[in-house]
């Protein structure tokens, strides 16, 4: 099993159960206690969960992978705002890459009818929305809908994502830090990561409730991102970071 898989076990238990032992991890999968150890530091590292006498107990139970539909509700204004500065940076691309983020579908819905473009997506509200636009050419990087109800994510996902290169990706993420980028869920993680590492330039989408948190899969460092669409101005501590790394800020 890989270790991202382990860590979102893991954290899956802790969230159903509250607490659990290193032992009782060490003994369901199979892995030395110095492991899961590991895995544990990572999660604390992260914020989700707290470590007391051997064991590890959850400190958020909200931080979940909401439906697809819940998430599009979720500060709506924000994600228009995003959307709507964004669209610019669209000028001279031809082929995109889109997640199955919220914020990026608010961003397709402003496309204009006579715009050409040929967008790649895993998406099935993008397909869907899309669907009958005369200028966009859609291909579908299909597979088993994961547990978002909105994004194809299986070995067949990722397979076809690897042989796609693409001018642009529009992402967005759970959270973000000095650190890097990241996801709470698994759903679409490793085709982000794929894309982001096929295309000339990454576009990443996330307003600032995001901002100064870490999640449970780091999906980015900043040196991967090419520029970065929020909604108002970040912290000094965190845009030093971000020129450092030569990440165009806007808002």
């Amino acid at each position: 099993m890989k270790v991202e898989e382990r860590r979102k076990q893991i954290y899956n238990i802790l969230k159903l159960n509250n607490e659990v032992s290193v032992n009782t991890l060490s003994e369901q999968f199979n892995v030395s206690s110095m492991t899961i150890r590991r895995d544990l530091d990572s999660l604390e590292r992260s914020n989700l969960i707290n470590r007391t006498y051997g064991k590890a107990h959850i400190t958020n139970k909200n931080r979940q992978e909401f439906s697809f539909d819940h998430r599009s509700r979720e500060n709506l204004d924000l994600k228009q705002k995003i959307a709507s500065t964004a669209l610019e940076l669209l000028k001279g691309v031809s082929s995109i890459y889109v997640d199955g983020s919220s914020t990026a579908l608010e961003l397709l819905k402003l496309l204009n009818p006579n715009d050409s473009f040929t967008i790649f997506t895993n998406s099935f509200h993008a397909l869907k929305l899309l669907h009958g636009n005369p200028g966009i050419r859609i291909f579908a990087i299909g597979g088993f809908l994961g547990q978002d109800y909105n994004t194809f994510d299986d070995d067949i996902s990722i397979s076809i994502a690897k042989q796609i290169f693409v001018d642009a990706t529009i992402t967005s993420c759970s959270c973000f830090s000095k650190n890097g980028v990241f996801n709470d869920a698994m759903t679409g993680t490793q085709i982000k990561r794929i894309m982001t590492g096929n295309s000339s330039r990454n576009i990443l989408l996330a307003d600032h409730t995001k901002a100064n948190s870490q999640g449970l899969f780091l999906l980015n460092t900043w040196d991967s991102v090419s520029s970065l669409v929020t909604d108002e101005a970040l912290d000094p501590e965190l845009m030093d970071v971000l020129r450092h790394a030569n990440v165009s800020v806007y808002w």
